[in-house]
């Protein structure tokens, strides 16, 4: 176990649900908690399922539980208060977006959005992207998203459902054609699964031992994610 200390936060979103935001980021806080980094984390918009996950990680580092953040429900500065007493003491917080990271009030407006909450936060955003299915197109996806980015706040890029050859081939094109960094990978685990369900995400107390999912989705992140990367970005908050 290594000890660090760092100070940062960083933002987790996806170009669309169901692109691996709530498996990635449980697997994040995780590989953080291992290394001996105390964790706050949070969860955009008013969802309850996403944060039962995240606590399910595991709290001994006696911070808060997953922390709701949401611009729609509460203005800026109530939103800061909250990010900035649940952070104290933490020597990162991560927060999971919710939905696509520009989706927000009535599906046509920032405000409310994943978009909105990082710009109001100042925190930098890495985005999911799901490769199943695709590859030089992936390019084109992010720089579309780059290209809507006002804040300049997305940091790097984690490709989802993707092989480490397709992957070894994307990451020089990520950075060299869009300007961000390429921080890995995570290929299809099917030994690995959160089931969903027409209220959202199957509940973690439902789920065969949910601790060992969590911790074996952990060691394999850290191994084709570049989590000192991401603990570089999130000093920029």
């Amino acid at each position: 176990m290594h000890s660090i200390s760092v100070t940062g936060a960083v933002c987790i979103a996806a170009p669309a649900s169901g692109s691996g935001k709530t498996m990635l980021t449980c697997g994040l806080i995780r590989a953080l908690r291992d290394r001996g980094l105390k964790v706050q984390p949070y969860k955009a918009g008013p969802d309850y399922i996403d944060p039962l996950f995240h606590d399910a990680t595991d709290l001994s580092d006696g911070l808060h539980k997953c922390e709701n953040l949401d611009t729609f429900l509460a203005d800026h500065d109530t939103v800061r208060s909250i990010f900035e007493e649940c952070s104290e003491g933490a020597d990162i917080s991560v927060i999971e977006g919710v939905m696509g990271l520009y989706d927000g009030v009535g599906g046509t407006e920032e405000r409310g959005s994943t978009y909105d909450l990082a710009a109001c936060l100042g925190v930098p955003v890495i985005l999911v992207v799901d490769a199943k299915g695709a590859s030089r197109s992936l390019l084109a996806v992010i720089r579309g998203f780059l290209g809507y980015d006002s804040e300049k706040l997305i940091k790097g890029v984690i490709l989802n459902r993707c092989s480490e050859g397709v992957y070894g081939k994307l990451a020089p094109l990520i950075g060299d054609e869009t300007g961000i960094r390429a921080l890995g990978y995570l290929s299809v685990m099917k030994d690995i699964k959160i089931e969903s369900r027409y209220l959202g995400l199957t509940l973690p107390d439902e789920m065969v031992d949910i601790n060992s999912q969590i911790g074996l989705l952990a060691e394999r992140l850290s191994e084709s994610v570049d989590i000192d990367g991401i603990l570089e970005i999130s000093r920029g908050a």
